[in-house]
């Protein structure tokens, strides 16, 4: 427990030193806040303790969370979204945070974690190190109750009985069990005597409400923490005679055993024993065929015995190919550590490379998996067919529908020809349309992973623009474009999205990736990689919600596991784009439908201040950024901002016909918080600047 509770208390500081966390810089920046939520996913190194660490930065109004997601103040109100303390008020919670000055502990408590789930929770409080009202934020750390009893029941055999944890100042913390002794006077004077200046451990029996305990305890030398431990001694005495007597009947029965299998052994076994020996010295001498005795009997048994042994040893025979392809997949994926490693390995199932110059190719065939198992036989049956300067071998890829062809040649030997033909013979003998992309020779073993990498690029390029059936990696035209830091954008941007919640934002850029997918300005080679980090951070967003859910991890093996076409890829983007977004919308507290009448006032009310804001009025009526603005579109027929630039450009208007107040005034009047954005939203709306609208209406 101190191992672990020091690295709890060691938390803080580690936080505060940390470069990547600009806390200050945080309630500016919606970048910083991404790499806040980032760099938390670092401070893990406990997960079988900690059930979860938030990081609360006071400028944001956001707390972090180790698994990178981030939760805001408003998240604690209600259950299921954030976490919920039903005996600790939200306000009082935050009060706390802002104000804390020295780590603090609160007692195991029913909280209600996000999904609804309640658990009982040990959470420690621990100031950033500078505390107090000048610091950026706290910590809150959260063990469950049961995780502590299990540990602790695991590591020593001392705490066998009902087990308590008490602070210096003698406030429970944990209890394993809730016992009728637990809040008496006897019970809270023995918990204050243990630990005193004389011993820091030990056991003993004392007295309690008139009962004898087992008492055993100890005290933590870095926090003051007592662990007791209390077992009846009437239980004890009960348990040790129990042993005593089971252990007693089970030696008698023992003995019991033996001597009845000695006896019948000697009495049963005696004449068979017999008839096998001479079975045995005459088993090569032929017989007439006669009636099946003992004998007979078991010579039928050794027969069938070795049936069964040459079955066994052609069924292990079949499980060669499936060894041999697992060699050399491992060999094309560069897991060997040298090449010695893998022929010693190899020889035993035929494996040889005796050629100087070594390539890889990569077959992907348009098939069912009925109609692929007769592409596979026909290509492992050409193994031993190849041309005079080529030796090669066939084995499964990790994806279904795909074949690698490892293999060697001498110099001059034509690889491309070899490959053409092999294309247009696997289509004619199948029917089934075949892509064949293949890496440069390479004139060592070790070029093989090599080779392998550049024949995985050329088959990507041929799924998806398909110009050719046959492409060799130094055939591709390599087009110089400058879009990686455009996807990079809009990776963040996504992930952003995520963390805010912005249900109408991530379905806008996930249809800006599928166009980018789609694009034939997008390289193939990227398009895989665009898919699997788009694919990725939505899974990662999946987690925080359904972290459990037997149909998210099938979900995940589906959209990895396989090769997809642009479209398929489209597809499976938008269903676990759509999963996501309903899951943050059920999460999300359920808001109140505001009237046409009721929104118009407000900004009758309120329009003209210069920290109106789509924020603020979403706030008022109790509804989510995303959902007001939805909400006010679909009422209004434009958006927020329209609406409300259009309002404070008509007032502006009528203050430059009737006043002479200069556009400084003017501006500040209706709103904008500086002249520039004023003369930019007259000029947007109205066509021309104030001043000339001025002029001209004199």
């Amino acid at each position: 427990m101190d191992i672990f509770t020091r690295y709890v208390y060691n938390l803080p500081s580690e936080l505060v030193r940390n470069p990547q966390m600009k806390l200050y810089l945080a309630g500016d920046d919606d970048y910083v806040r991404v790499l806040i939520a980032n760099e938390m996913r670092k401070y893990n190194a406990t997960d079988a303790f900690i059930d979860n660490t938030l990081f609360y930065v006071k400028s944001t109004g956001y707390l972090f969370s180790k698994t990178g997601s981030a939760y805001s103040v408003q998240d604690f109100e209600t259950p299921g979204f954030g976490y919920y303390y039903p005996d600790w008020p939200q306000k009082e919670m935050f009060e706390q945070l802002n104000n804390l000055t020295a780590p603090t502990v609160r007692a195991a408590e029913n909280v209600i974690v996000p999904g609804n789930n309640r658990a009982r929770m040990l959470t420690f409080l621990l100031p950033l190190p500078l505390g107090g009202p000048n610091s950026p934020g706290a910590v809150l750390i959260m063990v469950r109750e049961h995780t502590i009893i299990r540990m602790m029941k695991s590591v020593s055999e001392a705490y066998n009985g009902n087990f308590f944890i008490f602070d210096e100042q003698g406030n429970r913390l944990v209890a394993s069990n809730q016992t009728d002794y637990s809040d008496s006077r006897d019970f809270k004077d023995l918990v204050s005597r243990l630990g005193g200046s004389e011993s820091r451990s030990g056991s003993g029996i004392y007295l309690i409400n008139g009962e004898s305990f087992i008492v055993s305890y100890d005290v933590s030398d870095m926090n003051g923490w007592k662990y007791v431990s209390l077992v009846p001694v009437t239980e004890t005495v009960q348990d040790i005679r129990s042993i005593q007597r089971n252990t007693v009947i089970i030696l008698v029965a023992i003995l019991l055993l033996e001597v009845v299998v000695i006896y019948v052994s000697i009495r049963k076994n005696y004449d068979p024993i017999k008839r096998l020996v001479h079975f045995a010295a005459n088993i090569f001498t032929p017989s007439e065929p006669r009636r099946m005795n003992e004998i007979d009997t078991i010579r039928y048994a050794l027969d069938q015995l070795s049936s069964a042994n040459s079955k066994l040893d052609e069924k292990l025979k079949s499980t060669f190919p499936v060894v041999r392809d697992n060699l050399l997949f491992e060999l094309v994926s560069g897991r060997y550590p040298s090449w010695e490693a893998f022929e010693s390995e190899a020889a035993a199932y035929g494996l040889s490379f005796k050629h100087p110059y070594f390539a890889v190719a990569v077959l992907t065939f348009d098939a069912g998996e009925e109609s692929f198992g007769s592409v596979e036989t026909y290509c492992r049956s050409i193994e031993n067919s190849l041309p005079e300067g080529l030796e090669g071998y066939f084995c499964k890829s990790i994806y279904t529908q795909e074949m690698v062809f490892i293999c060697c040649h001498s110099r001059g030997f034509q690889l491309k020809a070899f490959l053409d033909q092999l294309q247009r013979e696997l289509t004619d003998r199948t029917s089934i349309r075949t892509l064949i992309g293949a890496g440069t020779p390479q004139s060592s073993p070790e070029g093989i992973h090599s080779s392998y990498l550049q024949a995985l690029r050329a088959a990507e390029h041929l799924r998806f623009r398909k110009q050719y059936s046959v492409l060799s990696f130094d055939e591709i035209k390599i087009e110089q474009v400058s879009s990686v830091s455009y996807f990079a954008e809009l990776m963040q941007s996504l992930e952003l999205f995520i963390l805010k919640n912005d249900v109408s934002s991530i379905e806008a850029v996930i249809e800006r990736i599928i166009d980018n997918i789609g694009s034939e300005a997008t390289p193939p080679h990227m398009v895989r990689t665009l898919y699997l980090n788009t694919i990725s951070l939505i899974f990662n967003g999946l987690q925080r919600f359904r972290r459990d859910d037997q149909s998210y991890l099938q979900l995940t093996g589906v959209a990895f596991l396989q090769r997809y076409t642009i479209k398929q890829m489209a597809d499976i983007l938008r269903e676990s784009c759509g999963k996501l977004c309903d899951f943050i919308r059920e999460a999300q507290p359920v808001s109140r439908t505001a009237s046409m009448e009721e929104i118009l006032a407000f900004i009758e009310k309120r329009g003209m201040d210069p920290d109106f804001s789509l924020q603020l009025i979403a706030d008022h009526f109790n509804m989510s950024l995303s959902n007001f603005s939805h909400y006010f579109k679909k009422t209004f027929g434009q958006n927020f901002k329209e609406y409300v630039d259009r309002l404070r450009i008509q007032k502006s208007i009528q203050l430059l016909r009737s006043t002479d107040e200069p556009l400084e005034f003017i501006s500040q009047k209706v709103g904008y918080s500086n002249t520039s954005s004023f003369i930019r939203s007259f000029k947007k709306i109205v066509g021309t600047t104030p001043g000339q609208y001025r002029e001209s209406n004199k």
